[in-house]
């Protein structure tokens, strides 16, 4: 492997740079309050700078949902093993509470807006890896397949950010992972044969 030149690891570093005074915005602020202009000061570089790393505001929020992806990817998906399909969504979503619990509640009533469309985005690598565990399930035999997998998976996150949700309305007064552990067992028990 090639060693690093300075060049790319100053590139990275400005880039990372902009990632977290963008998160430190958004938490401050809220995801539709800021703008590229103030992200490029709080970085300390211009807005031209900017636009050589991301395309839009837009770009710059899609990084934070890719670093969702990657912890399931990491975190998730080979530890979420179990003989039963309703208990590897019942983890899943699991794993999902701690996501938001390790993000705190100023973050996530920022990202929780309807100015935030990436929620509505299909085909992310959490939602694959759901999707992948229920169509398991539904081979199986153990889940119904009165709904295809991606109807389900678009329902299973329908529930769970309504969860989340009610958990910011209540400023995080309640157990997040036992919350989603009490609905989403429900709703599984809908989805079984």
């Amino acid at each position: 492997m090639p060693k690093m030149t300075n060049r790319a690891k100053k590139a990275i570093a400005t880039k990372k740079r902009i990632y977290e005074c963008g998160v430190k915005l958004m938490h401050e602020k809220g995801f539709g309050e800021i703008t590229i202009s103030e992200i490029a000061k709080e970085a300390g570089i211009s807005v031209g700078t900017y636009y050589y790393y991301f395309d839009s505001k837009t770009d710059l929020f899609k990084e934070i949902f890719s670093r969702v992806d990657d912890f399931f990817m990491t975190w998730v998906k080979e530890p979420m093993q179990s003989d039963s399909y309703s208990e590897r969504i019942i983890s899943f979503f699991e794993h999902y509470a701690k996501l938001v619990e390790d993000d705190g509640i100023t973050t996530i009533r920022k990202l929780y807006t309807p100015e935030n469309k990436m929620f509505t985005v299909e085909g992310q690598f959490m939602q694959n890896v759901l999707k992948e565990v229920i169509e398991e399930g539904q081979r199986s035999g153990e889940l119904n397949t009165l709904y295809s997998a991606q109807r389900y998976t678009n329902y299973l996150f329908v529930v769970g950010r309504g969860i989340v949700f009610e958990w910011c309305l209540r400023d995080g007064k309640f157990d997040l992972k036992q919350q989603f552990r009490t609905i989403i067992s429900l709703v599984v028990k809908s989805m079984a044969k």
